[in-house]
């Protein structure tokens, strides 16, 4: 009877640390799923952070490339037009008419007394030629020479054949004309040929050159002289 019991009692206490054993099991367990629950939630707070912080990164540029700069250019260019702006200054009309310097006065005449009368001669200097200011180039074969005046103007013409090269007989016209205060120019002239014009106030004379097919110079020549006809 005594056996009986004991066994009895054997087989309770290791059904009761059995049951002892499973509640504690199940206690460790519960801790275990709880601190996995909270734990798994955290990462998608933290992945639904992160979507966030990028659309506040993504605003930054959009505050950076904000219309505000639009504005503000738009005050640059209306700043000339602000209302603190003075006013543009208009100086008053000129009333008095600016003097500059004085018109040259006309070069005297070259000539003086009453003009020759109209001629012309062939091979020769016609008579009444203004040699004093007007001489020919040295060694000229003359073709022929003209004089004419209308009121105190005495026109000029002339033609020879130089064996010198165009550019000399160029020169020898106007070492005869410089000293009289004329200053030469170059003028139109056909092609192969040269030409020069030489000027002193209302007094010309004009000069072409070219080349004949011997090798010499052949000129003409046309010019206005004025003259002191009182």
């Amino acid at each position: 009877m005594n056996a009986r019991r004991l066994v009895i009692a054997g087989l309770a206490l290791a059904v009761l640390i059995a049951v002892i054993a499973v509640v504690f099991d199940q206690l460790a367990v519960r801790p275990a799923q709880t601190t996995a629950q909270n734990s798994s939630p955290a990462s998608p707070s933290a992945a639904g952070s992160s979507p966030t912080g990028s659309g506040e990164a993504g605003s930054g540029p959009q505050s950076s490339g904000s219309p505000t700069s639009g504005p503000s250019a738009g005050g640059d260019g209306n700043s000339g037009a602000s209302p603190g702006a003075k006013p543009l200054e208009v100086l008053p009309p000129v009333t008095v008419t600016p003097t500059g310097l004085p018109e040259p006065s006309a070069a005297a005449p070259l000539l003086k007394g009453k003009l020759p009368d109209p001629g012309n001669a062939t091979g020769a200097v016609v008579d009444g030629w203004p040699s004093s200011v007007l001489t020919l180039p040295e060694g000229t074969t003359i073709g022929s020479t003209s004089v004419s005046g209308s009121g105190d103007v005495l026109q000029v013409t002339a033609d020879g054949v130089v064996g010198k090269p165009q550019q000399a007989v160029i020169e020898d016209f106007r070492a005869s004309l410089v000293p009289h205060g004329f200053w030469s120019e170059e003028a139109p002239a056909p092609d192969g040929a040269t030409a020069a014009r030489f000027v002193r106030g209302t007094d010309t004379i004009t000069v072409s050159v070219a080349t004949t097919g011997t090798g010499n110079s052949r000129f003409q020549l046309l010019g206005s002289l004025h003259s002191d006809t009182e």
